[in-house]
């Protein structure tokens, strides 16, 4: 028997330990379909060599999405109507077409000003609090940012904000720190749709500038769209809004402490933080891995993959596979071309992906420009999941460089 017969993907410690990389290299070299039984459900295939992860990615018609995009059979939405998420194309196509015209470079870039005031006051009290010593920086920083971002950008008011916080890590996560189990999550998807429905109520008589305003008034084949869409939709937006960017954040400070070297580089190099930034995403893979279901019986590594089977997609092993990348376990900063999958691809490839680059990339460089230093003061603590690579709590010293 391989060593790659013996890994289970639901074992989360090895996440937990962020030694995952070992198994998925097992994986793609032994067993590049890899079937994993499922404590309550019927098991899973696992893809994770590169090529094998984008063409399920691209094939809509053979691994649907609409029974669910992580591993367990739920959808965070809950049974009405179904999210963004949760639809393929051409359905798919008109819900983002609806949003995208709003978060598209072009306007995505626009709101580079006000990431930047952001910034600075978190970098100011992150500096202050250092004083006393380590700081948290997943609290301090890292939440914070794309918390106040897709608040802007959705039209919540910066003191609802901790209540978005709360609601993502309930929602999306299985970590005992953050939600109790099925009953929180849905709990907390209730509290988001009333939310959200006040506040659509406020936009209807007074439209802003954000992007509850837009769905509010946006129509679907002529049609204003529904309210499980507009539901769906708010939900979405707000937790890709914060998951990506926090976990791109915390792990780009983490693998530089790491690698201390593409410090230096960026400072002597700005105009390239952005490309440093790209290789933050290669290695960091914000969310582990996306599901599929097959829509009928598909041959694939000499293995039969039934209709209505689950398809899993592993980013986080399709960005270490040596095949499409030279040294996949080395963080080179200036590494092109880098053709990463870091924010998925296809169809369903990530609203929020400029956005969370553009933050990122907005934070190292004020960093830079401020001539400060961040460094790790302990090892990071990592969340107990298979679906998002994320962080917990990573102490750290933010100072003027000496």
């Amino acid at each position: 028997m391989t060593v790659a017969n013996r890994i289970d993907l639901m074992d989360l410690a090895p996440f937990t330990a962020g030694t995952d990389d070992v198994l998925f290299a097992h994986l793609r070299d032994e067993d590049p379909l890899h079937w994993n039984e499922e404590p309550d459900g019927p098991g899973f295939w696992s893809v994770t060599r590169y090529d094998d992860v984008k063409t399920v990615a691209s094939d809509f018609e053979d691994f649907t999405v609409t029974e669910g995009t992580q591993i367990a059979s739920r959808r965070a939405e809950g049974e009405g109507a179904r999210s963004i998420h949760h639809v393929d194309p051409p359905e798919h196509t008109k819900l983002r077409g609806v949003v995208m015209p709003h978060i598209k470079p072009v306007k995505v870039n626009q709101l580079e000003g006000d990431v930047v005031a952001v910034v600075d006051q978190l970098l100011d009290a992150a500096l202050e609090a250092s004083k006393a010593g380590p700081i948290d920086f997943v609290s301090a920083v890292a939440n914070e940012l794309p918390l106040v971002m897709i608040g802007r950008l959705l039209g919540a008011p910066l003191e609802d904000c901790p209540n978005l916080l709360r609601w993502t890590n309930q929602m999306a996560s299985e970590d005992p720190d953050y939600s109790e189990g099925p009953e929180t999550a849905a709990r907390a998807r209730d509290e988001v749709f009333d939310y959200f429905r006040a506040l659509e109520n406020l936009r209807r008589e007074c439209p802003k500038d954000d992007l509850v305003s837009v769905l509010t008034a946006a129509e679907l084949d002529g049609v204003p769209l529904s309210r499980g869409y507009l539901d769906a939709y708010y939900l979405i937006l707000m937790v890709a809004g914060n998951e990506t960017t926090r976990n791109l954040l915390s792990g780009g400070v983490n693998v530089l402490a790491e690698n201390p070297q593409w410090w230096d580089y960026m400072r002597a190099n700005p105009a390239k933080i952005r490309i440093v930034v790209e290789e933050m995403v290669r290695w960091t893979s914000p969310v582990l891995c996306m599901r599929r279901t097959a829509t009928r019986d598909i041959e694939m590594h000499g293995k039969t993959i039934k209709a209505g089977d689950k398809v899993v997609m592993w980013f986080c092993s399709a960005n270490r596979d040596d095949r499409k990348f030279d040294n996949p376990n080395e963080f080179i900063g200036d590494r092109k071309p880098n053709q990463h999958l870091g924010f998925g691809w296809g169809a369903h490839a990530c609203l929020g992906a400029q956005l969370a680059k553009m933050e990122a990339k907005a934070f190292f460089t004020r960093v830079i420009e401020r001539g400060l230093a961040i460094t790790v003061a302990e090892p990071p603590q990592r969340l107990q999941s298979n679906f998002f690579r994320g962080i917990k709590t990573l102490p750290v010293r933010v100072e003027v460089a000496s």
